[in-house]
């Protein structure tokens, strides 16, 4: 297991990420101009492998379950651009939140039909460019909610795979997404351990005393927190991941507002350092 961090790219996070012993990036986007000029895409793969770092993703859109005709075409040109520039990197993973759109209207199998419409091209290229492809468990709106993400629990991540029954489809696991739901994440993951093809390093925090009070309609009992600074258990969780032979990178998504503005870095490098401690004691 490599750990590394989200991040847009820079030459400055690339230097801040080697500095701070990390191994790997997972890269918003990709920019453009790589996507229209492998050159720049080159310039930016010497840059990382100078720092002793590989991409170990590119996060970007996927389209929605509910895309028509056209926009789904749109989306398979630029996915497939991208799956090029995966080979280039090294058999980066292509990642992303969702897909969205479902439809509470419809019942969820009908929801999945949508989904098997839409991606079935998407995944058949995938194969043949030998590209994996995996959903970030992030609800959106909400899980089941109009408009949010089908892959959000251990129900529709069965459903969507069962309906694309590929190797190349998997999960970017992110406990934090689990806990709020009140989902298990040790034992999703167990459940799906052959699906999951990298991690979201985030955790959840959850605040009793607000829950008590307002219940679990009202927002603002919970927050997102860097691992190390709130309750998941990452040392049975990478013991497992380890037992089952999970080999794939480990990424600290930060959405931590007690580390933003000036203390961002220092979040990610105190992060990291409580994560190395995890992966080794496991």
């Amino acid at each position: 297991m490599k750990l590394g961090i989200l991040t847009g790219f820079s030459e400055e996070m690339v230097r801040f990420a080697a500095e701070a012993g990390f191994e790997c990036l997972e890269i918003s986007g990709p920019p453009n101009e790589w996507l229209e000029n492998p050159g720049e895409a080159e310039k930016a793969k010497k840059l990382l492998e100078e720092n002793g770092l590989t991409v170990a993703s590119f996060l970007t859109g996927w389209p929605s379950i509910r895309a028509d005709e056209e926009e789904a075409k749109a989306h398979l040109e630029r996915l497939s651009k991208i799956m090029d520039l995966c080979k280039m990197m090294d058999d980066a993973i292509i990642t992303g939140a969702g897909p969205m759109g479902y439809d509470p209207g419809k019942s969820l199998e009908e929801n999945v039909q949508d989904f098997k419409r839409v991606f079935s091209p998407i995944v058949e290229l995938a194969e043949k460019k030998g590209v994996k492809l995996a959903f970030e468990n992030w609800p959106g709106r909400g899980p089941y909610l109009d408009g949010g993400s089908l892959a959000v629990t251990p129900e529709t991540w069965e459903a969507m795979f069962d309906a694309i029954k590929s190797d190349n489809l998997g999960l970017e696991f992110d406990p934090s997404h689990l806990i709020w739901q009140w989902i298990d994440p040790i034992q999703a993951a167990r459940e799906f351990i052959g699906k999951i093809f990298i991690v979201h390093a985030k955790d959840t925090e959850i605040f009793w005393d607000r829950l008590r009070r307002t219940g679990a309609y009202k927002r603002g009992w919970w927050t997102y927190r860097l691992p190390g600074f709130a309750s998941f258990d990452w040392h049975r969780f990478f013991a497992l991941l380890i037992e089952n032979g999970f080999d794939g990178n480990v990424i600290i998504e930060h959405e931590d507002p007690r580390f933003g503005g000036e203390r961002r870095l220092l979040g990610f490098k105190l992060s990291g350092s409580y994560l190395r401690t995890c992966m080794m004691k496991s």
